[in-house]
């Protein structure tokens, strides 16, 4: 059982419909809420409420959705004040489905291959993240695949297995904040940018006036993003890796897909940067060829909201 695994544990767009349909109706019996999903009139005598069924089920187990004792279903409360407080947004759905797949609760078998919740989709997401965004743009599993093998120190370590659950990685990193398509279609690479999911704490991170330490600014995003740099799934999966296959990140580096976020934020005007000589710390962002394309001490919010 794994969200990776679409054939077995659902899609991004029925999950979308099923939050958009809870959010409207609230608390309704569970067959009311598939059907409004997914009508029986339109499947034509077949069972293709089946995919509406793993999904709910597998978020359900996920903690999105609630069933009382009567079996009636609705939203957490959590998810359903987000979603309400964003207008409905495609982006809350998100980032309170992101939260959920990295939550300690769904991602305690770690490395399990089976019964792992959603911690299929956190090892791979802490590995992409990993490595170096320039030279790694995998368009099919074919091409992910030796790097994982050459990588890791034992057989037995698992970050992605075969083309299904890659499909998988795809669909849900791009809509959970982690990456997006070149050219914006599935067939083509799979751009590692986490850009969105960065964007998402910064109104926790940063105050409304006023500056924040770049190291700890790192460490608290690391926390909330376990996949991202210095997060706890992030150096599970680190330790795993050989260091003569794979580069790690100098002492007061970042990654080159955290490097990346940041970037893009800055330009967006969603963040600042502070480089002060006086300050105890400071970070590099890397770029291409492992070019350092800034140093910044201090972090502060920008005029874009």
């Amino acid at each position: 059982m794994s969200i990776l695994n679409r054939p077995g544990d659902g899609l991004v767009s029925v999950l979308v419909a099923l939050v958009r349909t809870s959010a409207m109706i609230g608390s309704t019996e569970r067959d009311k809420l598939l059907n409004i999903v997914s009508p029986k009139s339109l499947n034509e005598g077949k069972n293709d409420q089946d995919m509406a069924i793993k999904t709910l089920n597998r978020w359900k187990e996920l903690g999105l959705f609630v069933q009382n004792e009567k079996g009636d279903v609705k939203l957490s409360e959590e998810c359903r004040a987000l979603y309400k407080s964003s207008n409905g947004s495609l982006a809350a759905i998100a980032q309170f489905s992101g939260q959920l797949a990295l939550a300690p609760e769904n991602n305690q078998n770690f490395w399990s291959d089976t019964d792992n919740k959603s911690a299929d989709f956190s090892r791979a997401t802490a590995w992409m993240l990993a490595q170096d965004i320039y030279d790694f743009v995998p368009t099919s599993y074919a091409v992910v695949e030796p790097i994982c093998n050459e990588q890791v120190l034992s057989s037995d370590v698992i970050l992605l297995q075969n083309d299904t659950r890659w499909a998988g990685y795809g669909s849900w990193a791009t809509f959970l904040g982690f990456g997006r398509f070149d050219s914006g279609k599935a067939s083509g690479g799979l751009i590692t940018d986490p850009t969105p999911v960065v964007r998402f704490y910064l109104k926790d991170l940063l105050p409304k006036r006023g500056e924040v330490a770049i190291n700890d600014f790192i460490g608290e995003l690391g926390t909330k993003v376990p996949v991202l740099d210095g997060g706890d799934y992030r150096r599970k999966i680190e330790s795993k890796l050989k260091s003569d296959k794979w580069k790690k990140p100098k002492e007061g580096e970042l990654s080159t897909s955290l490097s990346r976020a940041l970037l893009r934020l800055r330009e967006s005007g969603h963040i600042r940067f502070e480089a002060r000589s006086d300050a105890g710390a400071q970070m590099k962002l890397i770029g291409r060829e492992g070019r350092v394309v800034e140093s910044v001490t201090h972090v502060r919010k920008g005029e874009s909201k």
